[in-house]
C-alpha cells in the first residue's frame, strides 16, 4: 500500500506530500485520486527495503507532491527555494519558445544535461517528435510499433513528453494485467539454456518459500540424459534446510506446504529432441507447473527462439535473469505480452541471495523510461 504523509515545510501556494509507493504508475493513480488536477511533483527518488526484504521485494519511490491553491495560475518556473537538479522549468501547458537557427545548432551538438530547457521544446515542436524522442532515448522498434497502434497514440502525437509518459505507464501496465495468470501448483520445473542462470533463480525460489511462506520444499535433480552436476546446490539446500534428491521414487509426498521443484540441466536452443524428452518426464511425473527461465540480457530474437522451444515442454510461466545488465526494459514488454506466459519473477545478480522480486510488473515499469528521460516527464513539468 501506498503511504502518504504531509510535511512540515510549506513552500509556495501550497502544502508538501510525502508518497511512497511501489511504482510510477501507482503515483500518478494516488495522486489523481487524492488531489485531481491541484497537485504537481516537485521531486521523486527510489528508495530501497533494508535487511531482508532488499532480497524479495522490489524498490519503492518516494515522490513529493504540492498542493496548488484554486485558482491560481501555475507558476511558468519551479520555485527557487526548492532544491531541483534536474528539473526544466517549462509547464506543460506552455508553448516551445523559438530558437533561432545558430543557438539551435549550438544546442543540438550539446550534451542534453547543459541545455536541457532548449533541447525539450526543440523535442517537442510537432508530435512526430515524441516518436523520435522515445526512440532515441532506447525504445525497443518493436514495443514502439505496438505503441503506434494503441488507439490513444494520434492524441499522443500532439501532448506533452510527461502525459505520454503517463498514458505509456498506465497502458503497458493495463495491458500487462490482461495476461492470463496461471497459479504455480505444487510442483514446478525450471527450464532454460545452459547459462541462464536456471539453478540460481531456483535457489532465490526456495530461500523465498522457506523465508517468505514457511514452506518446505524438496528439490529432484532430472539428468535427463545430460550430466547435471549438483554441487551448487546441494551446498544451498542444505543451508536452507532443503533436501535434494536424485531419484523421483524418493520424494516424499508433496502438497501445498511441501512442493517440489525440478532443476533440469540446460536445454540447447536448437536440441528440439532434448526438449521434448524433458516434456514426457514432466508428463510421467505430473508436472503441470513448467517455468521457462531466460536471460533478460539476450537480444529479443534469442529470447524468441527459447520461447519457441519451450512449446514442446508446454511451457506456463516465464522468469527473467540478469535484469540488472540490461539498460532497459522495452524489449521485454512485446515478449511477455505475447508470449502466452505468466511472468513469474524478476532476477538481479547471479548471487542466490541477490535481488528477487515477484513483482515484475513494478520492475519493468521501472526500468522502462531511461533516467535522464523519466526525469524530464515526471519533474520537469508543474502540472500532474
Amino acid at each position: 500500500m501506498s503511504i502518504l504523509q504531509q510535511t512540515s515545510e510549506q513552500v509556495g501556494t501550497g502544502k508538501k506530500f510525502r508518497l511512497v509507493v511501489r511504482s510510477a504508475e501507482e503515483a500518478v493513480r494516488v495522486i489523481r485520486d487524492k488531489f485531481g488536477d491541484n497537485a504537481k511533483v516537485i521531486s521523486v527518488r527510489q528508495v530501497g527495503g533494508e535487511g531482508l526484504k532488499r532480497f524479495i521485494s522490489s524498490p519503492k519511490l518516494e515522490v513529493i507532491a504540492q498542493l496548488v491553491e484554486e485558482n491560481i495560475k501555475p507558476q511558468k518556473v519551479l520555485d527557487p527555494s526548492v532544491n531541483h537538479p534536474s528539473s526544466i522549468p517549462v509547464p506543460a501547458e506552455d508553448k516551445p519558445q523559438e530558437v533561432p537557427h545558430a543557438k539551435e545548432k549550438k544546442a543540438h551538438q550539446e550534451k542534453l544535461t547543459v541545455h536541457p530547457k532548449v533541447k525539450v521544446n526543440e523535442e517537442q515542436k510537432n508530435g512526430s517528435d515524441n516518436y523520435k524522442l522515445l526512440s532515441k532515448f532506447g525504445f525497443d522498434s518493436a514495443l514502439l510499433s505496438d505503441i503506434c497502434s494503441w488507439s490513444n497514440w494520434p492524441d499522443l502525437e500532439q501532448a506533452s513528453i510527461a502525459q505520454v509518459l503517463k498514458e505509456i505507464t498506465v497502458g503497458l501496465s493495463d495491458r500487462y494485467r490482461s495476461i492470463k495468470e496461471i497459479s504455480c501448483t505444487e510442483k514446478v520445473a525450471l527450464l532454460g539454456g545452459p547459462g541462464v542462470g536456471k539453478t540460481t533463480t531456483l535457489c532465490k525460489l526456495l530461500a523465498h518459500e522457506v523465508f517468505m511462506n514457511k514452506n518446505l520444499p524438496s528439490v529432484l535433480k532430472v539428468e535427463n540424459g545430460v550430466p547435471n552436476p549438483d554441487d551448487a546446490l546441494r551446498i544451498f539446500c542444505e543451508v536452507v534446510g532443503v533436501t535434494l534428491f536424485r531419484e523421483s521414487e524418493s520424494v516424499p509426498q508433496v502438497d501445498e506446504n511441501n512442493p517440489l521443484y525440478l532443476d533440469f540441466p540446460g536445454l540447447g536452443i536448437s536440441e528440439m529432441d532434448e526438449w521434448t524428452d524433458a516434456n514426457q518426464i514432466l508428463d510421467d511425473l505430473g508436472v503441470s507447473s513448467r517455468i521457462l527461465v531466460v536471460n533478460g540480457a539476450y537480444d529479443r530474437e534469442i529470447i524468441t527462439k527459447f520461447i519457441r522451444s519451450a512449446k514442446r515442454v508446454n511451457a506456463t510461466h516465464i522468469a527473467i535473469t540478469h535484469f540488472d545488465e540490461m539498460t532497459n526494459s522495452t524489449k521485454l514488454w512485446p515478449i511477455i505480452l505475447h508470449s502466452n506466459l505468466t511472468p513469474i519473477c524478476i532476477c538481479n545478480g547471479q548471487n542466490v541471495t541477490g535481488d528477487f522480486s515477484t513483482s515484475v510488473l513494478n520492475q519493468l515499469i521501472a526500468k522502462t523510461f531511461p533516467e535522464e528521460l523519466y526525469s524530464k516527464g515526471f519533474a520537469s513539468y508543474q502540472r500532474i
